[in-house]
């Protein structure tokens, strides 16, 4: 939890709505936004943080266009991040390119979101959508391209919205990584731009603003930082300069939910 931004944050809104009738509603949320292909955060860990209530959104990860899959998300995110309450949101692969497109086209939605945690960002494409036609893609699961997959191009995605536009809340970013003992890496890392977790590259995982190949250092969009919160040493959960050692795509997540 960034504590100091959270609860600085959260006192002073909970100080106006303690002078109005509705103070009594008012709720603090830590929001999980799932990825392509899933139906809800699933048997993935929500960690309890006290005083704030752990929820899930839903919304169509696969047959639904951007837009149209945006359209369900967002009265779900208005419930927990405006009004009389607050949210942190944790978005997961392309729960990042939802959340990427609500900031910049439906910012009042947030207007009361603290910060958003995104852990193996979709929100810049993949190279493994470019030609999702391919034998690769089939290896990955199902396909969607009238769907989801249309947007989650290198070009498809970076071209859905203005990623600058983050209606002043930070993005904090963790990413993963590939080797010889997990994930698809043999099979997938060698058609993706640079360091990669097995499905999304560097440059989508840390928000930054050029394609191709990245580091987690490169130039980020406007609101997009390396998540520095996550450099803490002893614990088994950390991961230095916001890159999670030995974790994949597929456990990326369980991080991001972790170090909100």
């Amino acid at each position: 939890m960034r504590n100091v931004l959270a609860l600085s944050s959260a006192l002073s809104l909970g100080l106006a709505l303690a002078l109005s009738p509705a103070a009594a509603s008012a709720a603090q949320y830590v929001v999980h936004v799932h990825g392509r292909g899933q139906n809800g955060w699933g048997d993935n860990p929500m960690f309890a943080t006290p005083g704030w209530q752990t929820v899930g959104v839903t919304y169509n990860a696969t047959t639904a266009t951007l837009a149209q899959a945006n359209a369900q998300l967002r009265p779900q995110l208005a419930s927990f991040c405006t009004g009389v309450n607050t949210c942190i949101i944790v978005a997961y692969s392309n729960g990042a390119l939802q959340i990427g497109y609500t900031q910049a086209n439906y910012p009042s939605v947030l207007e009361n979101a603290l910060y958003i945690e995104a852990g193996g960002s979709a929100a810049g494409g993949t190279e493994l959508l470019n030609n999702w036609t391919s034998t690769v893609g089939s290896w990955l699961g199902q396909t969607y391209p009238s769907g989801v997959d249309a947007t989650l191009t290198v070009s498809g995605a970076r071209n859905a919205y203005n990623h600058s536009l983050s209606a002043g809340i930070s993005t904090y970013h963790l990413g993963g990584n590939t080797g010889p003992g997990n994930g698809l890496w043999w099979v997938t890392s060698g058609f993706i731009s640079g360091d990669d977790d097995s499905v999304v590259p560097y440059h989508s995982a840390f928000g930054c603003s050029g394609s191709g190949s990245q580091t987690e250092g490169c130039a980020k969009f406007t609101g997009h930082k390396l998540d520095i919160w996550a450099n803490a040493s002893g614990n088994s959960w950390s991961c230095p300069n916001g890159v999670c050692g030995g974790i994949d795509h597929f456990g990326i997540d369980d991080r991001a939910a972790y170090w909100y």
